[in-house]
């Protein structure tokens, strides 16, 4: 089959190329005669243009009657005119004039100039006066015709090895002729003779064979691009009907594995025709509805394997596809429930096509049972729902609920509830972790037991629980807070001989405007259970919009998604302030301190005092120390020109971060940045209450190159005692003393007494908040190593410190 298909199509590619290759010659004959043809026509114009040439000059100087000329060697008088009454003359001055007649003055031009417009012409006759212009013999041939009363006698001839087109047309005679032809025999009217024009043919000829060699290029390539597009034709055809016949193999081989696919697919697969008859019953679909498919063919589906509740609803959408062949589940995959043979009804899922077999519709169902799924998706909802500790509502689930609850109208009254346990810290560090999830399993139960059907309880996270009473007045929920405090109070946890007394804070808040966002809520819970906690713990608090110390731990809170929200929009900048050196011994290639800046909403600068508490509460200070010092440090990258030092802030926690040392190294290395650039600062408050720690850091970044400096020095109650164990190059001075120092003999003694104890342990000063000359001046007396503040320099972008190095360095570069 497949040899006789492609045997026809070469049959028809090869037809349509003969076809092809005579259109092809076709218009390649059909060029050739229309060059041919406009050359004739070109050089038969040409031709006729030149006779009207020669035509008008021969009529013109007939006209004119008589045409004088000088004598001369070129021209002497002619003995045929010499009959003529004043064949010569002499004008007064005595130049000598002879007669000329029309026929020479149209031979004379066409001989001596006839090159000049690529014809030659001559006039003539039989009874020519001159030799000159006796006819040749085709000339002698046209004249005869002429004379016979031909009109135009035109013809192509050959003379030697060149082409001329000769073209003769009649010369009639006219009065003026008779002057030089009188008694010859001429009437006027008559044709006298011929004017004769011979055209060469050869640049015609030339641009004929070169437009029918274009031509012939240009049909040879159209010809070749036709032949290309039906070889490409061919190959496509040949490709079609290979496809076309894998494609009939592939079906044949599809009926064979279709029945293959019956007999061992595990998804029942039930086929009915129009009438609900069962006409096909794959094994699969014995085994899971409990019938031999001896007891199935032929009889109503409807009766066999669709519930009796559905029954109805299964005719009906049946009739309806067979009669509009309208249907809401071909082609799609639906969820139902299937009937046993031994009548228990189990879930399945569906998918339903339709066929027309000849003259017949089949209705094909695959179905699967889904009951082994359906409880692990019970079971996985449970656990997308359930705290896998407690049992509980997780989070998430809980959040939905006290959504629902908001949205319910009929109940316009809930309490909120946010439950804290009170050390459980204690429970999970002398015991350990194991020790701590069971406590939060028995602790799950007692509230479970202790709020019953009152409430709906959610574990929001570590041993913090949240709970809903709905439709609860604010007394209710207060009554509930205590239940759970005594309960939680006289619980006792037993592990490993140790008992452990527990206590719980709790913060309620009233909910009467079902407006209310769930979030917002929970943060007013939160932060009440915060109250209680700061009012001696194990008890309850309940939220108030008036309370100052909640409005302040609010606004914290929303600090804190600020926060958050600026380091996913970018919307923090470094800045930097000088620290200049105030002795002449000092270095002074530069030194400043990394500030923070956030940009708000509005685009608007905020400082860090509006935003740092909040992210000390809330430990976020890590993430925002790493941020300051991989971006310094990248802009240390960036200007490697820079020589000085640059100082940046640390925090306590960043300290007492395990992590936070092995970033910086790692930061340090991959930088490259050469030793002596980097100062870091830690406050004196920080560096005492975590002195060991502090220590191995300062030391381990100090081999690493980095400078240290204890910041806000003299604001602690024993800084001396502890400054000898800490390896610190710098110590910054308390602004509190500087500020005022000029005036306040308290400040300048303490100011004078940090820097000599500095001094004398090898370290250098720095004194902050210099707001005027005077300080400034007292602090070089004394002998203060450096200053900052804003009487020296206000802080800067750091951007602006690159643009005025970059600056500074053309100007250096323009004075070389």
């Amino acid at each position: 089959m497949a040899r006789l298909d492609r045997n026809h199509t070469t049959h028809h590619i090869l037809v349509l190329g003969l076809v092809w290759t005579a259109i092809i010659l076709f218009f390649a004959w059909w060029g050739a005669r229309e060059a041919q043809q406009n050359t004739i026509r070109l050089a038969s114009a040409q031709a006729r243009a030149s006779f009207g040439k020669d035509q008008a000059l021969r009529q013109w100087a007939t006209r004119h009657g008589r045409i004088y000329v000088p004598v001369s060697d070129y021209f002497q008088p002619d003995p045929r005119m010499a009959k003529i009454p004043e064949r010569d003359i002499t004008t007064p001055s005595g130049l000598e004039l002879t007669l000329i007649n029309p026929v020479t003055i149209t031979n004379q031009l066409d001989r001596d100039y006839g090159h000049l417009y690529g014809t030659s012409g001559k006039i003539t006759s039989l009874t020519a006066l001159s030799a000159q212009n006796m006819p040749d013999a085709w000339e002698r041939s046209a004249l005869k015709r002429i004379n016979a009363g031909a009109k135009e006698v035109l013809e192509f001839v050959r003379e030697g090895d060149a082409e001329f087109l000769r073209l003769m047309q009649p010369l009639i005679v006219t009065q003026g002729c008779l002057l030089c032809h009188f008694g010859e025999g001429f009437e006027i009217g008559k044709p006298g003779g011929g004017i004769a024009i011979s055209l060469p043919m050869a640049s015609l000829r030339a641009q004929e064979q070169q437009a029918v060699h274009s031509k012939f290029v240009t049909l040879f390539i159209l010809w070749v691009f036709g032949m290309i597009g039906l070889a490409i034709t061919a190959w496509l055809l040949h490709r079609q009907a290979q496809v076309r016949n894998r494609a009939l193999v592939e079906l044949r081989r599809s009926e064979e594995r279709k029945s293959a696919i019956l007999g061992s697919s595990l998804d029942c697969i039930v086929t009915i025709d129009a009438d609900d008859r069962i006409i096909e019953f794959n094994p699969a679909a014995e085994t899971t509805f409990g019938f031999k498919a001896s007891q199935v063919i032929g009889k109503p589906m409807a009766e066999l394997l669709v519930p009796e509740s559905l029954r109805e609803q299964h005719r009906e959408g049946l009739r309806r596809n067979v009669e509009t062949g309208l249907s809401t589940i071909l082609g799609t995959r639906i969820e139902t429930t299937a009937l046993r043979s031994d009548g228990t009804e189990f879930p399945v899922e569906l998918a339903i096509t339709r066929i027309r077999q000849e003259d017949r519709l089949l209705f094909t169902a695959f179905l699967r049972d889904i009951t082994e799924r359906r409880k692990l998706e019970e079971r996985l909802q449970k656990q997308a729902s359930e705290d896998d500790l407690t049992g509980l509502l997780n989070r998430h689930t809980f959040e939905a609920a006290l959504k629902r609850a908001l949205i319910d109208d009929r109940q316009f009254h809930h309490c909120l509830m946010y439950l804290d346990l009170d050390r459980f810290k204690v429970v999970n560090d002398t015991s350990g972790h194991g020790a701590g999830d069971e406590l939060l399993k028995q602790l799950a139960d007692l509230l479970r037991s202790t709020v019953g059907e009152r409430g709906i309880l959610g574990r929001l996270g570590g041993d913090e629980f949240g709970l809903i009473l709905q439709d609860c007045s604010l007394d209710g929920g207060q009554e509930v807070a205590r239940e759970l405090l005594e309960a939680v109070s006289n619980f006792r946890f037993y592990w490993e001989e140790k008992i452990f007394t527990l206590g719980m804070s709790i913060g309620v808040v009233s909910i009467d405007d079902h407006r209310s966002e769930a979030s917002r809520l929970l943060s007013m819970a939160d932060a009440a259970c915060y109250r209680a906690k700061e009012e001696g713990r194990n008890r309850y608090y309940i939220y108030s919009s008036a309370d100052q110390v909640l409005s302040h731990r609010k606004t914290e809170l929303s600090w804190i998604n600020r926060i958050e929200s600026a380091f996913e929009e970018e919307r923090f900048l470094l800045y930097q302030q000088p620290i200049l050196p105030l002795q002449n011994g000092e270095e002074n290639n530069g030194f400043f301190e990394v500030l923070l800046r956030m940009r708000d909403e509005e685009q608007q600068l905020v400082t860090p005092d509006k935003f740092l508490p909040a992210a000390e509460r809330y430990n976020l200070m890590p993430t925002i120390d790493r941020w300051v010092v991989r971006h310094t440090l990248g802009w240390l990258c960036a200007n490697l020109d820079y020589q000085g030092i640059v100082s940046i802030n640390l925090s306590g926690a960043s300290l007492t971060d395990t992590l936070f040392l092995t970033f910086l190294l790692d930061e340090l290395e991959t930088c490259a940045i050469p030793e002596g650039r980097i100062c870091f600062e830690i406050t004196e408050t920080e560096a005492i209450t975590n002195l060991s720690r502090a220590r191995g850091f300062i030391t381990e970044l100090s081999e690493a190159g980095c400078h240290f400096a204890l910041d806000d020095f003299g604001s602690g109650m024993s800084s001396y005692g502890y400054l000898k164990d800490l390896p610190v190059d710098f110590l910054k001075i308390d602004g509190r003393f500087v500020r005022n120092m000029d005036i306040d003999p308290v400040s300048l003694a303490m100011v004078r007494s940090i820097h000599e104890i500095g001094h004398l342990m090898g370290k250098r000063t720095i004194a902050e908040f210099v707001g005027h000359a005077a300080v400034l001046k007292t602090l070089q007396e004394i002998g203060v190593n450096f200053a900052q503040g804003f009487y020296l320099g206000e802080p800067a972008p750091l951007e602006t410190l690159s643009r005025k190095a970059k600056s500074e360095d053309r100007a250096r570069q323009a004075t070389r």
